[in-house]
């Protein structure tokens, strides 16, 4: 099952490009963050470029599935939390929830509830692209988008022989 929204391909520059904003962001609004939380699996490349650009930051990850499939233009199911690691990184520390792309808020939502449980001092948030300016405006965005697209990163591309 599918969506029909256009798409949008996206190379590693740009990749580049968004993460040096979001980084200056950080270092401008001096962030104290103690811990990275990926949302897994888009956040996971943000995630470690910002690993690689921050002193002493933590790690963890929160796995919660929304897509119905790993293709492009997928549809999407309810938020299912599926599981979090290294939670003594997130307890009484400054997080940083990261992930690829903010559009309804759900998959946000459902990791701020579960990241809750676990006493963060204050939770703030990164995204590549923000389509929804309108609820999540103090988040950390490379890009906040007008339209919507379905973007396709560059390491979603289809190898050859890997189908």
């Amino acid at each position: 099952m599918h969506t029909n929204y256009k798409l949008q391909e996206i190379d590693w520059k740009e990749i580049q490009n968004l993460s040096k904003i979001i980084l200056r962001q950080i270092k401008e609004n001096n962030l104290q963050i103690d811990t990275l939380v990926t949302v897994f699996r888009g956040g996971s490349v943000l995630s470690l470029i910002l690993g690689s650009n921050l002193n002493n930051v933590d790690t963890a990850c929160i796995h919660i599935k929304r897509s119905l499939s790993n293709d492009s233009n997928s549809a999407f199911g309810n938020s299912i939390y599926k599981g979090i690691t290294n939670v003594s990184a997130i307890e009484n520390k400054n997080i940083l929830i990261v992930e690829d792309i903010i559009d309804s808020g759900l998959t946000l939502d459902k990791a701020i509830e579960e990241l809750k449980l676990y006493n963060p001092k204050k939770i703030y948030i990164a995204t590549f692209y923000n389509f929804n300016k309108d609820r999540y405006k103090d988040v950390i965005s490379g890009k906040v988008m007008e339209n919507y697209y379905w973007i396709v990163f560059p390491w979603e591309e289809k190898l050859y022989g890997t189908n």
